[in-house]
């Protein structure tokens, strides 16, 4: 039976490793300018503290 159910996985993890969505660049883009203005934005906060 693993004879069978083995192989199967990995045909499945191929097919879904194959259909994972396209990172679309203007929003990762846009994501990470965002998370780099809220991590300035605390640093200059926790810089003003001390």
């Amino acid at each position: 039976m693993q004879l069978f159910i083995i192989p199967l996985g990995f045909i499945l993890w191929y097919f879904a490793y194959e259909a994972k969505p396209i990172n679309n660049d203007e929003a990762t883009c846009l994501w990470e300018k965002e998370n780099y203005v809220k991590r300035t934005k605390l640093l200059n906060i926790l810089k003003e503290s001390f």
